[in-house]
């Protein structure tokens, strides 16, 4: 299992994006405020999320301050994290990973 503390990419002032890849099966689990939304978008739907246009995108339940999915194993995927306040924060989710 491996943790990363801090995701340091940053796509806009209220949310964070982490980049994951599709090879091994496995599991993401995210601990973080339940006032956070998770969602899942491949690749297209990621860049159409940037560009504020109309994406298609899986939303993860966050429940008692945790998430989680099944990785996706194949092309590249992006999770965003948004906070629904000022008061968010990247310190307070920790991506965690862990093999099948």
């Amino acid at each position: 299992m491996v943790k990363i503390r801090n995701p340091k990419i940053l796509s806009k002032m209220n949310s964070i994006h982490h980049k994951i890849r599709g090879s091994y099966p496995g599991f993401i689990g995210i601990e973080l405020p339940n006032e956070y939304e998770v969602i899942l978008l491949d690749e297209e739907n990621f860049n159409a999320y940037r560009k504020n246009e109309a994406y298609n995108a899986l939303k993860v339940e966050v429940k008692n301050q945790y998430c989680h999915f099944v990785k996706p194993i194949e092309g590249s995927w992006h999770v965003v994290i948004e906070g629904k306040n000022c008061n968010f924060s990247p310190q307070k989710v920790n991506i965690i990973y862990k093999a099948a």
